[in-house]
């Protein structure tokens, strides 16, 4: 029996150390969950929307046989030549007809509408088939030239420059001719009014094809295979007198070019500090997040203990 007791004695003692024991092994294990919760909340979307907002600059199109020593027109010389072609064709003429609507003078409405015919056919036919460019192209420094680096015929600058003219009429025959169109119309308005619809189709058929050409070839440029180019005066080109005169307005256009280009970097540089900013803000958002995270593992692992 003594024996017996002592076997006892010494097994219901052995589970006290065990148990004591198991108190040390819960405190360990709060380190590890706090450790896997941290890399849980490191990704960041940040450089994601960065890399995002990368693209592929296209190769600039150019024409097979073009000289090398001719460069297409950018975007910027043509707004130039564009807005100053608009301006001597139709700003008098829109003047013109202004003073012809408020002004109650014969006198002075003939004297509006001839000036304004009179600077229209300069530009349209007297400069283009003279100096081989109307005042816009003077202004941007830009000339048409085909494949070959010659300039093209002298009628693609006319039907260029009359694309507009011939829209504007047409939009006058619409308007004036519209009532027409009902019960009992006259023949003759009705005529005139598709007269209208097909002199403004050409100013949109003309937009289609630019638009649809990497080269922002309109429709006559196409069939005159002409480019619009910047101009490189040559040897054989001698400005003296109006062609000088004429030369000299590019100065105004480099002017705005550089004005517009001037713009440009300033919008890209608020564009870039935008990003910076929003990618700054990602970032603390993500890292005040992770520290939530963090502190909510320990809580739990406190917890748990």
């Amino acid at each position: 029996m003594g024996l017996l007791d002592k076997a006892n004695s010494t097994t219901t003692t052995t589970p006290a150390p065990a148990a004591t024991a198991a108190v040390p092994v819960a405190a360990p294990a709060a380190v590890p969950v706090a450790a896997v919760a941290q890399p849980v909340a490191q990704p960041v979307a940040a450089p994601a929307k960065a890399a995002k907002a990368k693209k592929a600059k296209k190769p600039k199109a150019r024409p097979k046989g073009l000289p090398s020593e001719f460069e297409i027109a950018p975007g910027t010389a043509r707004f130039i030549g564009s807005l100053s072609n608009f301006i001597i064709n139709y700003g008098l003429l829109i003047g013109a007809a202004f003073v012809v609507i408020f002004v109650n003078s014969t006198v002075a409405n003939s004297a509006s509408i001839l000036g304004a015919m009179t600077l229209y056919v300069l530009n349209v036919f007297v400069v283009p088939v003279r100096f081989g460019r109307n005042v816009g192209q003077f202004v941007s420094r830009t000339k048409y030239i085909n494949a070959s680096g010659n300039p093209p015929l002298k009628i693609h600058a006319v039907l260029n420059s009359m694309v507009g003219f011939m829209f504007l009429v047409g939009g006058c025959l619409v308007m004036f001719n519209m009532s027409e169109l009902g019960q009992g119309g006259d023949t003759n308005g009705i005529i005139w009014f598709a007269v209208g619809v097909v002199l403004m189709s050409f100013l949109i058929i003309d937009r289609q094809f630019k638009r649809a050409s990497d080269l922002n070839q309109g429709m006559f440029d196409r069939a005159f295979a002409a480019y619009l180019v910047k101009h490189a005066p040559v040897a054989s080109e001698t400005s003296t007198g109006w062609s000088a005169r004429l030369d000299s307005m590019g100065d105004w256009g480099d002017r705005l070019a550089q004005r517009q280009a001037e713009r440009q970097e300033k919008a890209a540089a608020k564009a870039a500090t935008k990003a910076a900013e929003a990618a700054a803000e990602a970032i603390e958002q993500a890292a005040a997040e992770e520290t939530s995270e963090a502190d909510e593992a320990s809580e739990d692992s406190d917890d748990e203990a």
